[in-house]
């Protein structure tokens, strides 16, 4: 270690005309070091995709962001971290990649860093974005005496590595779920459909879907309903309530009979009734008598982070086979975009096979939503969903 303090020394009193190999050589292998004291695992740290202009900023905030205990409080052992512990020993991670995204999405300006990681891989990237990340910038390296600053990225890891998959049923389950048939919006034939993974959100009595993943709702099973992520007490309308839908007010939704939970002044559940909603007209341009009238083409709300619809509980059955996770009897309803507006499109009798990630998790998925008054078994009926 002291070995790699001398070489650090060195490299940090030239860092400004040999930046590229501070990044590259001791500050990385410093890392590695303090890594593998705050984790007890041998993790290989390597920078990608480093623009000359963002080179010093990585060789200090990038990389103390990563080598600090903060980001990896959540293996500290406790009743709370258990989990994430043993999900953390399955991954097995034994590399870790910083990039910088000098170009990232408009939609995610609030996003310090995304991690990259895919089922299976030993291999996690996080990519830092610019110039969020970049508004926060230290003046020293992490080994270096003196004020620092860093990125706390446990968050982007736990999410990254999927720690937050609870086993058994959750009062809030959130994961992605494969084989969701959805409408291709670049198919010849329109409304033409394909099977995508889609981020499934279980808030209890209400699931709804979404292109991307969202942050919280997960939380184990409890008779005292856990606080909204904002800190606030549970309330019922929130959860039913459907974030980033403009100009849309949420449909009436039938609750099935409710479990034994213990609800702090519970509101009314009632959500507000829906004004009248005319269905898209179907009916295409005229066309020669010979051809048949195309439907209008279906596009989803437009945006990452945009709800594409949700699915009710009442009458809802659900069944886990494998990894497959089974829903039918399902009443659905569909978003649409039309004219800067969210449509909507109801139907019912709708049949899901979906997969989870695992056996574990499709069982998960079942008694948690068993506990929310499903019952289990499998109604057949329609696999067209989109």
């Amino acid at each position: 270690m002291d070995a790699i303090k001398n070489a650090l020394s060195g490299a940090a009193d030239s860092v400004s005309n040999a930046v590229h190999g501070a990044v590259e050589g001791p500050l990385l292998r410093a890392a590695e070091e303090e890594i593998k004291k705050l984790t007890g695992r041998s993790i290989t740290v390597e920078t990608e995709n480093v623009p000359s202009q963002w080179q010093t900023w990585m060789s200090r905030t990038g990389i103390n962001s990563i080598a600090n205990e903060d980001t990896w409080a959540f293996l500290e052992d406790s009743q709370w971290n258990k989990r994430k512990i043993e999900l953390w020993n399955e991954r097995a991670i034994d590399k870790i990649i910083l990039l910088i995204d000098t170009e990232p999405d408009p939609e995610d300006h609030w996003i310090v860093c995304e991690p990259e990681w895919e089922t299976g891989s030993k291999t996690l990237k996080l990519w830092f974005n610019m110039p969020r990340a970049g508004s926060w910038a230290s003046d020293n390296t992490w080994l270096e005496p003196g004020y620092k600053r860093w990125w706390n990225l446990g968050d982007e890891i736990v999410f990254g590595l999927q720690l937050y998959q609870l086993e058994g049923k959750c009062f809030y389950k959130s994961d992605w779920l494969e084989d969701f048939e959805d409408v291709d919006e670049n198919s010849i034939i329109p409304n033409g459909t394909k099977k995508v993974t889609r981020w499934f959100q279980f808030r209890h009595w209400i699931i709804y879907w979404y292109p991307e993943a969202q942050w919280g709702w997960n939380w184990a099973y409890t008779k005292k309903p856990p606080k909204l992520p904002d800190g606030s007490l549970f309330d019922i309308n929130f959860v039913l309530s459907c974030p980033s839908l403009p100009n849309f007010t949420m449909p009436q939704i039938k609750l099935p009979s409710l479990p034994d939970v213990e609800l702090p002044s519970l509101p009314s559940i009632s959500a507000p009734s829906l004004p009248s909603i005319s269905a898209p007209s179907l009916s295409a341009p005229s066309l020669p008598s010979s051809l048949p009238s195309l439907p209008d083409r279906l596009y989803r709300p437009k945006g990452k982070w945009a709800c594409h619809g949700y699915i009710e509980l009442e009458g809802l059955k659900v069944k886990a086979s494998g990894k497959d996770l089974i829903l039918s009897n399902a009443k659905v309803t569909h978003f649409w975009e039309k004219d800067n507006y969210i449509d909507t499109e109801e139907k019912e009798r709708q049949r899901f096979v979906l997969k989870a990630t695992t056996a574990e998790q499709a069982e998960s998925w079942k008694l948690s939503l068993m506990e929310s008054g499903v019952e289990e078994g499998d109604a057949g009926g329609c696999c067209t969903v989109a």
